[in-house]
């Protein structure tokens, strides 16, 4: 997915050290302080405290995060929170190491399953399910009454999110999903059925992506036109209605109506910024820098709508803690001192919709995607979704950039993730 990571007190204290990989990286420190030669099964962490503990935490810990690639807005408040929890631990050093997106979890997989990498690190729950089941993170499952009580107070549909087959491995921090951002000054009336979209086509963007990328943006798409992907045992049911297919196939009719087609969201959002564009498909992670630039014109809304609602995926970003990491115990009491509310205000206002149900966003886009989340889809952490990404995305690249029959590109598509499942 392109997915990305977003932003939804003064604890801290922390020797950080800021290491930022350039966009070429393919490969990022492994964690200090040396870790086992063979990582341990999640489910053996042990001297693990539920709560934070009201010592001062000491001790070396790297983190790993991808803020970086959605702008400033998000990256500076990561490292404003990383901060107050610096001021906070005079006796705790830290290094943190801004990961290209696209490298994040293959680099971060490769290095665990060697025994080494970071200690933690915080992202969206893209590779949740495979990461778990492969034993490259700890089962965090004693945090789950902490997490629910205050002040963390974490939601249900968070928890969930962070649980496969029976057991939690994230420590969500916030929520996301995608709706449309648009310039109220261009678009004085916003666009709410695919009719709407239709009219104002030439005025729009979508974010169809690489490398299975852009099946993250279409998925919400799926339920306006009656369609899913996945049915209670796991097969593809794309084929079951002719619901996906519709999908891609008003997006080409979209591209020939004048919809402008970007490969990734940061040239569809400078295209808003500047003006050639009035609205596009993205996430919360792109609040600040948008806000920043268009000020009281941006606005939110959900996507199309046709003979069903848009749904798109909704799943928390979090702290993961890796299964080789020799600091397990210290990776938890990090990821809940960032999680107290002053610091996640930090994260809301750079525009993450907190994970804390009693934590609520001051900026009115925040605002507005809080009030859109209730209506997206759970992202399921079933195995099988590992199959959707690569086909899928690659079928949506061939009907914008081929053109290429809808009907069979779904057909196909469904056939090879079933195969790749042994459904």
């Amino acid at each position: 997915m392109n997915a990305k990571l977003r932003v939804v007190s003064t604890l801290a204290g922390v020797a950080m050290i800021v290491g930022a990989c350039t966009g070429g990286a393919t490969q990022s420190p492994a964690s200090s302080g040396g870790a086992a030669s063979n990582p341990p099964a999640a489910s053996e962490a042990t001297g693990s405290q539920p709560a934070a503990s009201g010592a001062a935490l000491s001790g070396s810990l790297t983190i790993w995060e991808a803020y970086g690639a959605s702008g400033s807005a998000e990256k500076d408040a990561f490292d404003k929170i990383v901060g107050n929890v610096k001021a906070a631990n005079p006796g705790l050093n830290v290094t943190v190491t801004d990961v290209p997106f696209n490298n994040l979890f293959t680099n971060f997989e490769t290095q665990a399953a060697a025994g080494s990498g970071p200690d933690l690190y915080i992202a969206p729950n893209d590779s949740l399910p495979n990461e778990a089941r492969n034993g490259l993170l700890v089962d965090v499952s004693d945090l789950t009454a902490t997490l629910k009580a205050a002040p963390y107070n974490t939601s249900d549909v968070a928890i969930n999110a962070a649980t496969v087959d029976g057991k939690m491995y994230e420590i969500p921090e916030s929520m996301k999903a995608v709706e449309l951002f648009y310039n109220k000054s261009v678009l004085t009336t916003a666009p709410v059925t695919i009719d709407d979209w239709k009219a104002n086509a030439s005025k729009l963007g979508w974010v169809y992506g690489a490398n299975g990328g852009g099946a993250y943006y279409l998925w919400g798409l799926y339920s306006t036109f009656g369609g899913k992907i996945l049915d209670d045992s796991g097969k593809c049911a794309a084929t079951a209605t002719t619901g996906v297919a519709d999908g891609l196939k008003w997006l080409q009719g979209m591209k020939t109506a004048g919809m402008r087609f970007y490969q990734n969201d940061n040239d569809a959002k400078a295209d808003l910024i500047s003006g050639k564009i009035a609205g596009f498909i993205d996430g919360p992670w792109q609040s600040g820098d948008l806000s920043k630039a268009l000020g009281d014109k941006l606005a939110v809304v959900a996507g199309p709508k046709g003979t069903g609602a848009w749904a798109p995926m909704t799943a928390p970003d979090g702290f993961y803690i890796n299964a080789a990491s020799p600091n397990i115990d210290l990776a938890k009491q990090f990821a809940l001192q960032f999680l107290l509310p002053a610091n996640e205000q930090v994260f809301a206002d750079a525009g993450h919709l907190p994970a804390n149900t009693t934590l609520q966003p001051k900026d009115p886009i925040a605002q507005s995607f809080s009030a859109l989340m209730p209506s997206g889809f759970p992202r399921p952490t079933a195995k099988e979704l590992n199959n959707y990404w690569g086909n899928f995305g690659n079928a949506l690249a061939s009907a914008i950039d081929k053109g290429s029959d809808s009907t069979k590109l779904v057909a196909d598509a469904c056939a090879a993730m079933d195969k790749a499942n042994g459904k």
